[in-house]
Order: C-alpha cells, then sequence, then structure tokens
C-alpha cells in the first residue's frame, strides 16, 4: 500500500515532511503549453526528493474537449505527448481522467456519439502513454461538476468497452458518497481499480470540518477486497486549515484506520 496526497509545488515540501510515499499534481505543473524549461522548477524538486510524483490528475484542461464539434485530435495528441516526455524520469504511472470541463457532454450532443468519442480519445492516450509505462484511470465524478461519468459501475463498463491494459478506473470516496455511489458495493470493484482517492477525513483533536465521510467503510471494502495500489488524499471540500500542520496527522489516521479496518 502506498499513500499519496495531491498538491502542487506549494505544498510539494508539506507532503514531503508529513512522510508521504508519493505526491499527485495537477498536470498543470508540467507546463505543458510552455516552454520545457517551463517545467523545471517542479521536475527539479522531485528529481531532489525521496518524494516519487507517482500520479497527475487534472489530465486536461477545459479547453481541449474530448466530446461535442470541437474536438482537436492533433491538439490532444501533442498535450498527451508533451506529459509524457515531461514525466518520462519522474516515475509517474498514473494520469488520472477526471477534467470535467474537458469530458461533459453539450447540450445537444447525442450520449452515443459522445461515448464514441470519449472512447476515441482513451485509445489515441493509450497509444501515447502506453510505451512510457503509464495508465489513465478514469474518475467518476460528482454530478454537478460534470454531467457524464458519475459511477464506479460507468467507469468500469467504459474501460472494459475500451479493452486496452493502459486504461481503468478509479474510486474516489469523495464523488461516491455526494452521488450515492454504494460504498458497501466497492468490494466488488476493487480487482478492477488501479487508483483510489479518499477526502481529508476528521481526525478528532487535530482535523475538524464538516463534512463527515464514511472511511472507515470504504476502507474495509477495499483492504477486504485485497486492494493494494495506491491511495491519495484529496482537498475536495477545501477541509485542510493549515495543510503544513494537518497532513501529517491526516496520513497516520489513515494508516491506523487501515489497519484496523
Amino acid at each position: 500500500m502506498r499513500w499519496g496526497c495531491c498538491g502542487d509545488l506549494e505544498r510539494f515540501e508539506a507532503i514531503e515532511a508529513a512522510g508521504y510515499d508519493f505526491i499527485e499534481s495537477p498536470v498543470r505543473v508540467l507546463c505543458v503549453d510552455e516552454p520545457p524549461a517551463s517545467a523545471e522548477p517542479y521536475r527539479s524538486a522531485i528529481l531532489g526528493s525521496r518524494l516519487n510524483a507517482e500520479a497527475f490528475n487534472v489530465f486536461l484542461p477545459g479547453t481541449l474537449p474530448i466530446i461535442g464539434p470541437d474536438v482537436d485530435s492533433s491538439a490532444l495528441s501533442t498535450h498527451i505527448q508533451t506529459i509524457v516526455d515531461r514525466v518520462s524520469d519522474l516515475d509517474a504511472e498514473i494520469i488520472v481522467l477526471g477534467s470535467g470541463g474537458a469530458r461533459g457532454i453539450p447540450e445537444g450532443w447525442q450520449p452515443d456519439e459522445g461515448r464514441r468519442q470519449f472512447l476515441a480519445f482513451c485509445d489515441l492516450a493509450a497509444d501515447i502513454v502506453g510505451p512510457a509505462g503509464i495508465m489513465i484511470v478514469i474518475e467518476p465524478l460528482v454530478k454537478r461538476a460534470c454531467n457524464y461519468i458519475h459511477t464506479i459501475t460507468e467507469g468500469r463498463d467504459l474501460a472494459d468497452a475500451i479493452g486496452r491494459p493502459e486504461v481503468s478506473t478509479l474510486a474516489d470516496l469523495y464523488h461516491m458518497e455526494m452521488n450515492g455511489d454504494p460504498i458497501d458495493a466497492l468490494g466488488g470493484h476493487a480487482p478492477h481499480l488501479m487508483h483510489v482517492h479518499v477526502p481529508v477525513p476528521r481526525v478528532p483533536g487535530l482535523v475538524e470540518h464538516d463534512l463527515d465521510f464514511n472511511h472507515a467503510t470504504f476502507l474495509a471494502q477495499l483492504k477486504h477486497a485485497g486492494y493494494k495500489g495506491r491511495i491519495s488524499v484529496e482537498d475536495n471540500g477545501k477541509n485542510f486549515a493549515d495543510f503544513d500542520q494537518e497532513a501529517g496527522p491526516v496520513l497516520t489516521h489513515l494508516k491506523e484506520l487501515w489497519e484496523t479496518v
């Protein structure tokens, strides 16, 4: 089991000091639309650290749609290839395909055509990331963020339809609870999951916030189904009050919870 935390260069030192195994950063840290030198501050931090950049998220900006009338396959190919080139020596293995602004189905667009375009994009991405040993994981998103792919079952069905080892899916406790995707059914999906996100948990006396998610049941479902992959803390809801002080206790709490469930 490897524990990570989502963050950019600003949070890098705190994530490393807190003892996480890896950082999961948004693709924007790679400055994809800028010259290679623009990505060096992030790359240098990773290469000079024990912390690995094993996962990246926010794969696509909203300006690069993969569904609808404005899909530009050439621009998408360039975007993906630039990512691969800039993480080639950073031990990256996962890119999360959430990107609600890029994958939403436009009003009036036929859902079947949207599905075809989504599958075509994943096939294109697999061709580019596969030789680098990177996997794309489809992230179900909260309904208010995107109108397409809200449950793990939907993500799995799409990954199965693509039928390529470079494309899988993930489970995110925040999105599951917000969408009513049943957590007690997670164990059946676990063998097919290649990545996991959890929101910031409450840690009594240390980390307090209004949102309360069922981390115990979620982790128990994963553990007892044999999940041994990565778990990243993602601060959906902006529940870290003091990241530098709270990142470590959150990791300790989650590790202890994993051992006891």
